[in-house]
């Protein structure tokens, strides 16, 4: 009765018959109209928490308000499977950079003029008019922007997904102090000349280039024992 009582909330929820934002009923209306019992309701509460489709609030006027889902949860519940089954690091990198390489060459044989501005637009600030933790969201959301600019929902989510679970997994590698910064600026300037063989036309040559610095990132990241490290995302 539980599953089933979240089933009809979730449709719900996603149909936007009940928006986001919203509190739902108090716990007594709700037996009464699913006319179930308050464990089974409970219970049906922690099924939708745990898909961060609503977020329990204590206190007087506390109750389930309706939140709406983030990628971060289908990163969660991916990396949940991906380290059950002893995936490593290179293996998300790898697979990362297979999907880059179709996207850019997308946008290449393309040359829309509103990709390429949004994608100049997406090229990351100046090291010093930025902090460490602001540089390396700046130069994720340039990939992510890739990926959004290619029209396909399903390879956004999936792409975003993926750099979620490698940044995650590899918080406790990434460089610091003269070596981040170096590593800012190589950055930097291949994103800027992925941009420039886009607008060029030139798929292949922005394919290769962009690979090679996609290889280069990953070797930096994954040294000695981190090569087969399976992916480290539990809390």
């Amino acid at each position: 009765m539980a599953d089933r009582v979240a089933t009809v909330l979730r449709k719900m929820f996603i149909r936007g018959d009940i928006p986001v934002g919203t509190m739902l009923p108090p716990e007594s209306e709700l037996m009464e109209q699913f006319g179930v019992s308050r464990p089974t309701l409970r219970e049906a509460f922690r099924v939708l928490e745990s898909e961060s489709l609503i977020q329990m609030q204590r206190g007087v006027r506390g109750g389930a308000r309706v939140t709406s889902p983030t990628k971060q949860t289908l990163a969660r519940y991916a990396g949940l499977i991906l380290e059950y089954e002893g995936v490593t690091l290179k293996d998300v990198y790898d697979a990362r950079a297979t999907l880059e390489a179709d996207m850019i060459r997308k946008l290449a044989a393309e040359r829309d003029p509103d990709t390429i501005a949004a994608l100049e637009a997406a090229l990351p600030p100046g090291q010093g008019e930025t902090s460490d933790e602001q540089a390396r969201l700046a130069l994720a959301e340039f990939h992510i922007a890739i990926a959004a600019l290619c029209g396909n929902k399903t390879l956004q989510m999936v792409n975003e997904m993926l750099y979620h679970l490698i940044a995650k997994a590899t918080r406790s590698m990434r460089p610091t102090g003269t070596r981040a910064e170096q590593a800012w600026r190589r950055s930097m300037k291949a994103h800027a000349q992925v941009v420039e063989l886009i607008k060029d036309g030139d798929a292949d040559g922005a394919v290769e280039f962009c690979c090679s610095h996609l290889e280069r990132t990953e070797k930096e990241a994954l040294t000695g024992p981190a090569l087969s490290t399976v992916v480290d995302l539990l809390d």
